[in-house]
């Protein structure tokens, strides 16, 4: 079975439900997700570009969409630590760990923070693309990295307990959030700069400081992170990244943060995508993860080394920083 370290979900559950739908989960991902093996997952909250204009409102509309649709949903549950991770599993729940994909929606007030802890989020990145009132994004600018108030944010996610994101920082927000120390970093959803030089994707230098933090990283199976040449953009080309990672780091570094982005509409897909599409041949969506698990085993990844990386080094630091 399968941790997905990073979904996007929770966009189409508020999507769908503004429009009217109930039952989205259930209507139009579970399935998916369980012919994919994928038991669990960490769904973020995510300030998608078409409402980040005004990204307080749309927080807003994003929390109470999910607690609607968790509240009509029988067959998945939010879990906030292992233990409720543990008693999911054997009701026989898709369990979902509540993350923010950026914290843009809580502008200069860190207080928002033990709301969104209250709530059940136990994972924040800083940023997504963009910069805001506490960090700098991939694409935004390089000279610009933590402000102030994003250094105390840091450190109050570390106090807290909440797993803590590089993924989608710049390089300069990242150092900035490894001199400040305090926990493990993670990158939920990254690949890797030697084989892909996008600027999404982790440096030598960086695997090794999240190794040294006792960190992990999750493979992204977004095609532009993968290679540059579509041809290539393919399951056998993201398995590179994770020998890389594994041979780098060590395997107990490497995890799964798929990103599985089918689902949303142009407009936000737009945002980050330059191709017709945004998937890996091979892995268009969650259903086809038995496949790539398989071509791990004939690359070489033994049946111990593919349990660590599914579930494994997940659950560790969902253990080590949540509790």
């Amino acid at each position: 079975m399968i941790f997905d370290g990073h979904s996007d979900i929770f966009t189409d559950v508020t999507v769908r439900r503004l429009k009217g739908e109930t039952q989205v989960l259930k209507n139009h991902h579970l399935p998916r997700l369980r012919k994919g093996n994928i038991e669990g997952s960490c769904f973020v909250l995510w300030i998608d570009p078409p409402h980040d204009a005004n990204p307080p409102k749309r927080l807003g509309e994003l929390m109470q969409c999910i607690k609607d649709e968790m509240a009509e949903c029988e067959e998945a549950v939010i879990v906030t630590n292992y233990k409720e991770i543990e008693e999911a599993k054997k009701a026989g729940k898709f369990y979902i760990l509540p993350g923010m994909e950026g914290l843009s929606g809580i502008g200069t007030d860190l207080d928002k923070i033990d709301e969104l802890y209250d709530f059940g989020v136990r994972h924040a990145m800083l940023t997504w693309n963009e910069q805001n009132d506490l960090a700098t994004g991939a694409k935004a600018d390089p000279n610009r990295g933590l402000t102030a108030l994003g250094r105390r944010a840091v450190r109050k996610l570390h106090d807290k307990h909440m797993i803590v994101d590089v993924s989608h920082t710049n390089e300069r927000t990242f150092w900035d959030m490894a001199k400040i120390g305090g926990g493990p970093l993670m990158a939920s959803h990254s690949n890797v700069w030697a084989l892909k030089n996008h600027t999404r994707n982790l440096t030598d230098c960086q695997l090794l400081e999240i190794r040294d933090t006792n960190g992990i990283i999750g493979l992204n199976s977004f095609n532009e992170l993968v290679a540059n040449r579509i041809e290539e953009q393919t399951v056998e080309g993201l398995i590179r990244h994770a020998d890389y990672i594994a041979n780098k780091i060590g395997v107990e570094h490497l995890a799964l943060g798929f990103d599985f982005c089918e689902f949303l509409d142009d407009e936000a897909a737009g945002a980050f995508s330059d191709q017709e599409n945004t998937f890996t041949k091979g892995l268009e969506d969650a259903s086809h993860v038995p496949f790539m698990i398989e071509k791990m085993k004939e690359a070489g990844f033994s049946d111990k080394e593919l349990e660590m990386i599914c579930t494994g080094n997940w659950f560790d630091l969902i253990k080590r920083v949540v509790g």
